[in-house]
């Protein structure tokens, strides 16, 4: 793990776009519930 942020009521597609600018060296993110702690997607960069 790498990153990991709260996203609570903020735009998680903003969140994606922008980490994915910052971190040009990683091709995918894991979504995960921060309560459960379980697996959501993957997120591809294309």
């Amino acid at each position: 793990m790498i990153y990991t942020k709260l996203v609570g009521n903020l735009d998680d597609g903003n969140l994606i776009v922008e980490i994915l600018e910052t971190e040009k060296d990683k091709d995918f993110l894991h979504a995960r519930n921060s309560e459960a702690c379980c697996f959501i997607c993957k997120i591809e960069r294309h």
